[in-house]
């Protein structure tokens, strides 16, 4: 089985499951740098990123603090998981 270089390129590991996957099949978080607010966008952002699959178990562990510590290389603190859970699904639905 051969993967072609553009499949390649666009592949991501997940913070929550650590697994290797195809960009499409998760949601795109960057840290945004002027407030640490994280925000959940389409792939058009540049800068540290990390990507993570919208299902319950990779969300549980990919949106703990010091996981969002190693991905993003700064303590980040989630002021309002609830709200950051209904915008990481909502995005995660826009994709499919």
């Amino acid at each position: 089985m051969s993967s072609s270089i553009p499949d390649l390129l666009h592949r991501r590991t997940c913070i929550g499951c650590r697994q290797r996957d195809a960009a499409a099949e998760m949601v795109r978080i960057w840290l945004r740098q002027e407030d640490g607010e994280i925000v959940v966008a389409g792939a058009s952002r540049t800068g540290r990123g990390a990507s993570l699959h919208a299902r319950p178990g990779c969300l549980e562990k990919g949106l703990r603090p010091d996981v969002l510590a190693r991905a993003f290389k700064r303590r980040v603190t989630v002021r309002d998981a609830t709200e950051l859970l209904q915008r990481i699904t909502v995005a995660s639905g826009r994709k499919r």
